[in-house]
């Protein structure tokens, strides 16, 4: 049986220097069997079409007409031709071992898909803690590897015959918890793996932060009632009102568990607890009204 091929997709978003080092960073890869590299950003970013000639072996679209993460990312997995796809996003910078750890736990577990670490670089603000920190509190190192209730577009692995058996889920948009949740009714649990990490640090104002944690909120709120028993979709309103204590002592719980962490935590209170109600905001009005925000754009990056 021939060895499986392999596609990286990357969803750009963020901006010409954040693809540079993350295509840079794919083509010092280790231990990987030879893999495509497919590009698909957001059109009102600039800069990015001039990095064709730098990484010749990137194929690097536009998705005219669509900016959205979600849109994006189902675009990119479309352009890809390998048997496994691992997909992330072009602020994230791979370790060496990425495609060899994202392969590997892929064919070696029992797993619908594979997932890895997303740590933030060093020296950033509280601010860029905060924003870090709410989106991947669950995937910030050490982690005990095994299986995960969740895994992250920015790091993880999928059988390309897996996608298509669950094409309709994200043939438009591609929802991470909408797949997962599909795949794994389907294919078994998802798998966490602590190697091939990859490391992130946006730099975004405050008030971009909260608008994108609040869209983002309200877009898994919505979503989330597509899939769950009408009972399930009474709870969540129901239970709503608690989600920023919930939130905030799952975040605090993974915080203490490291002393780096810890001490990051206590600098970004402020700004954690202010994105945390954002997002729990836009959660409880995704499930009230069962409808996605008009604006999906992430944050703009400051330059």
């Amino acid at each position: 049986m021939n060895d499986p091929t392999v596609s990286v997709a990357v969803v750009a978003i963020a901006g010409a220097r954040y693809l540079e080092r993350c295509l840079s960073a794919l083509r010092a890869q280790v231990n990987a069997p030879v893999f495509e590299v497919v590009v698909v950003y957001d059109p009102k970013l600039e800069g990015v079409l001039a990095l064709e000639h730098r990484y010749p072996e990137a194929r690097i679209t536009s998705n005219a007409g669509q900016r959205t993460p979600l849109e994006l990312a189902s675009r990119a997995i479309q352009e890809c031709k390998g048997d496994i796809i691992v997909l992330t996003e072009d602020h994230c910078v791979p370790a060496p071992d990425f495609v060899s750890r994202r392969l590997s736990d892929l064919t070696t577990q029992r797993c619908a898909a594979a997932g890895g670490p997303v740590d933030l670089e060093p020296e950033a603000s509280a601010l860029e803690f905060a924003f870090y920190f709410v989106d991947f509190f669950r995937y910030a190192s050490p982690i005990r590897a095994g299986a995960s209730p969740t895994l992250t577009v920015c790091n993880v692995a999928y059988r390309r015959r897996d996608l298509e058996a669950i094409d309709a889920r994200w043939r438009e948009l591609f929802h991470e918890t909408a797949v997962n949740t599909a795949l794994c009714e389907r294919f078994g649990p998802l798998f966490l793996g602590s190697g091939g990490r990859v490391t992130t640090r946006r730099r975004v104002s405050l008030a971009g932060a909260v608008k994108e944690r609040w869209a983002f909120g309200r877009l898994f709120g919505a979503t989330r009632l597509d899939f769950s028993t009408p009972g399930m979709r009474r709870l969540y309103r129901l239970g709503a009102p608690i989600l920023p204590a919930l939130l905030f002592g799952r975040m605090a719980r993974r915080a203490l568990r490291d002393e780096h962490l810890s001490r990051a935590f206590a600098r970004g209170l402020g700004p954690v607890a202010l994105m945390v109600l954002a997002w729990s905001v836009g959660e409880w009005l995704g499930y009230l009204t069962h409808t996605r925000p008009d604006d999906l754009t992430v944050a703009q990056e400051l330059t």
